[in-house]
């Protein structure tokens, strides 16, 4: 809105706030500052930190893995294979990510995910051998590796910056 009385004076507000001086501290703070904050050297350990740890997450799966005794048949072999189940399962909600997927990615996922439940619900019966149970638990361990495998290397992909669609062509 326009000063009305401006009109009256010759003074224009607008100008007479422009021609004010500036407000400005006696000196600057920062010469000083700056040569008391020590010079901070460059380092850069996330991206090894990041590398090493997916190669971690990729390296646990596989010294999970044992192929049971042809041999032998018995409940050790069994609770191993089960321990390994549940370890892998950990290891599974902890590497998957529920925010960010591809729908190639959510459908292999799924699949893995309906393997797995079509197994579980063969353990449940309850009217299998121990060879049988063997058998399947072997199996689970071997889909929940897989699903491990590819959430991982989703995981690797996603923080390297590229684009999960080509990594499942190459490697799925």
């Amino acid at each position: 809105m326009a000063d009305i009385s401006a009109q009256h004076y010759g003074i224009n507000i607008g100008q007479a706030l422009r021609d004010l001086p500036l407000e400005a501290p006696m000196h600057s703070a920062w010469p000083m500052l700056s040569e008391r904050i020590p010079k901070k050297k460059s380092r850069r350990y996330f991206p090894a930190a990041l590398a090493a740890g997916f190669l971690l997450l990729a390296i646990i799966p596989l010294g999970l893995h044992s192929p049971p005794d042809s041999g032998s048949t018995n409940d050790g072999d069994l609770q191993t294979l089960m321990q390994q189940s549940s370890q892998l399962e950990n290891i599974i909600v902890a590497t998957r990510n529920s925010t960010a997927s591809s729908a190639s990615a959510e459908v292999i996922s799924l699949a893995l995910e309906d393997r797995i439940h079509a197994i579980d619900s063969q353990l449940a019966s309850g009217s299998l051998g121990v060879s049988q149970q063997l058998n399947l638990w072997q199996q689970r361990v071997d889909i929940l590796q897989e699903a491990t495998r590819l959430y991982s290397s989703q995981r690797y992909r996603q923080a390297e910056g590229q684009p999960y669609e080509i990594a499942m062509v190459e490697s799925y």
